[in-house]
């Protein structure tokens, strides 16, 4: 068993009412059982109950056995202090509050059909990823539009903590943290790490301040990364490499400077190397040196693939690599990639300014975005099309990425919406 599904029995009143009482034989009424809680601290917030004759307000914490309090240091964390009742499936063992005092328990293992717990485990221990899969067709289209509203926020959020965690890490820069997780995203899977070292190596301030010339940024990026030789017969390439011995002298970043083997080619077409990759990034930059702003206050979704849509300098348009021709014209980013950064870089930054200014506005500008993006396309989706459920758009598609990741693979039914119904039935 797990302490979710006394999570889904108190949440939803799923056992037997009738004669109410602790461990000690106070009777309790359920006034109100308090709000779900997904972060840390109890489990439910500002409770109302009626042990006695007596109202109480205050939290209630669930676990498998009282025991468990003390298990999990509760019992030294004032955050419990206002605990008003221990919900347990076996009590086993009386435990207090910090300052000594006794905290009354309700037991539950005699108060719950034995049949529910079957349904639960019926799903929890599918072998399935999709542990309902077999049921879909009796799920009601409100509650799995219900739920993927549920997950493609949800999924925002998630997103939206880590930007947090970096904005604090760049002293609340806003424009150095969207650089690196812009340039994250430019590496899309095969090197996003690559491209997100090089961001942390080359600040943002430093590359806005030669904004103006396509070569420096270039020589920086491009030095920065590894992909300069000492030399070259290629006239521009050597107009940068030479730049690049200057400007890393300049900003102290001489021994900073990665390596070509941290970058991936293999089983790459030429116009997803991170040759052209970063080629694409300096144009970008070059026309949109403080975008960060730009994200924020765009007014239609064309504006912000505008920002995306820059041909890179001559030299790349008609080169793969350094010193490599390619017949192929590189006319810049295409709509997919574009899609997909707008996707994983604007909509997230948009989600994170909103929950770091309280600004719904924000929020519902990310939520917006999405709907007006197409739908990704990759093995999750396909695993959902073939199950009958279709995203119409990407934040559509964000939401059944999260439903499989979060939810799913990870058997929390209890926390879904559609899990839920099919145990309530």
């Amino acid at each position: 068993m797990r302490e979710s599904f006394l999570h889904f029995i108190w949440q939803f009143q799923k056992y037997d009412p009738l004669n109410l009482s602790t461990s000690e034989g106070k009777s309790v009424e359920v006034y109100s059982l308090g709000q779900y809680n997904r972060n840390s601290g109890p489990d439910f917030l500002n409770a109302k109950l009626l042990v006695d004759d007596i109202t109480w307000y205050g939290h209630v914490e669930i676990h498998l056995r009282s025991s468990d309090w003390k298990r999990h240091r509760h019992h030294h964390d004032e955050a419990y202090n206002n605990v008003i009742m221990h919900i347990v499936w076996e009590h086993d063992l009386d435990v207090s509050r910090q300052n000594g005092e006794k905290i009354p328990v309700i037991e539950l293992k005699n108060r719950v059909k034995s049949d529910l717990l079957d349904k639960c485990n019926q799903l929890i221990k599918s072998p399935e990823p999709i542990p309902c899969q077999d049921q879909l067709e009796n799920i009601r289209q409100l509650e799995i539009i219900s739920m993927m509203e549920q997950t493609g926020i949800f999924r925002l959020e998630k997103k939206s903590t880590l930007i947090l965690d970096e904005l604090e890490k760049n002293r609340g820069s806003w424009e150095e943290t969207a650089y690196q997780l812009l340039a994250k995203n430019f590496g899309f899977k095969t090197n996003s790490e690559p491209f997100h070292k090089l961001s942390k190596i080359l600040p943002h301030k430093i590359l806005v301040k030669h904004r103006s010339s396509q070569r420096d940024i270039e020589a920086l990026l491009f030095g920065i990364a590894g992909f300069l030789p000492k030399e070259s017969d290629n006239e521009y390439i050597s107009e940068l490499i030479h730049e690049y011995q200057f400007l890393s002298k300049k900003y102290n970043l001489v021994d900073y400077g990665m390596l070509k083997v941290e970058w991936k080619f293999m089983r790459m077409r030429p116009a997803n190397f991170p040759t052209i990759r970063l080629s694409q990034i300096a144009s970008f930059f070059i026309h949109n040196s403080k975008f960060f702003d730009q994200f924020i206050n765009f007014n239609t979704i064309d504006e912000v693939k505008e920002m995306f849509e820059s041909k890179p300098s001559i030299y790349w348009q008609t080169h793969y690599d350094i010193d490599r021709f390619s017949s192929k014209s590189n006319h810049g980013i295409g709509s997919s990639s574009i899609n997909n950064l707008i996707i994983n870089t604007v909509a997230p930054l948009l989600a994170a300014y909103s929950q770091k200014t309280g600004l719904s506005v924000y929020m519902d500008k990310s939520i917006e975005l999405l709907e007006s993006i197409k739908p990704e396309k990759n093995n999750i989706i396909d695993s959902w099309n073939s199950l009958g459920l279709k995203a119409q758009n990407a934040f559509e598609s964000q939401s059944l990425i999260s439903l499989k990741n979060d939810f799913c693979l990870k058997k929390k039914c209890l926390s879904c919406k559609i899990g839920v119904s099919l145990i309530n039935r």
